[in-house]
């Protein structure tokens, strides 16, 4: 038995009724009112749900935040690379330009290597030559006359495509039909 209860009796209490005293017993084991019907029970229970669906709230809350703290830093590095790559695109051109007019094996290898390292960061070339002209991903520099309307005849600095978005377009020479003199 429980010693911090109090035990009820039948007999009523000095100077209160029977149906007084049967009010005053609370049914919830929670509350040591005394009361058949705790409207504190009621108001804690109502307040103890609106803290839980505040918290549940708060966590979902803090869960989105740190989602999205996460992809802005993903982002932030994503722009980093971009922007690091778009300057050693620079070195890459001269390494070609250079192997032009050099016949050197070992500059041969030491652009091969420079290219694979940024192939494995998700730098691809853009493959515009002998292809129709698009002007999403080339950028016309000169006017060939040719066979036809709008073909790609020559590169003169490459385009690529970083992590599957445009980052250089590339400067080509297209082709443009010869008109026939009468």
């Amino acid at each position: 038995m429980d010693k911090t209860k109090k035990p009820t009796s039948s007999v009523p209490q000095s100077g209160t009724t029977a149906a007084e005293e049967e009010k005053k017993e609370c049914s919830c084991q929670e509350c040591e009112c005394g009361k058949k019907e705790c409207e504190n029970c009621e108001t804690l229970k109502k307040l103890g749900e609106e803290y839980k669906s505040k918290y549940l709230r708060a966590i979902a809350d803090y869960q989105n935040y740190e989602r999205r703290v996460q992809d802005q830093r993903v982002e932030w590095t994503k722009n980093a690379n971009k922007n690091v790559i778009l300057k050693l695109l620079t070195f890459l051109d001269n390494l070609e330009r250079a192997e032009l007019f050099v016949k050197d094996q070992n500059l041969a290898q030491i652009k091969e290597s420079f290219m694979k390292m940024l192939q494995s960061e998700g730098l691809a070339e853009i493959a515009v030559i002998n292809k129709p002209y698009d002007p999403h991903t080339a950028e016309v520099v000169d006017i060939k006359e040719g066979d036809a309307d709008n073909i790609v005849v020559a590169v003169l600095r490459k385009g690529y495509i970083y992590n599957g978005q445009l980052l250089r377009v590339a400067q080509v020479t297209v082709s443009k039909k010869a008109e026939k003199k009468l």
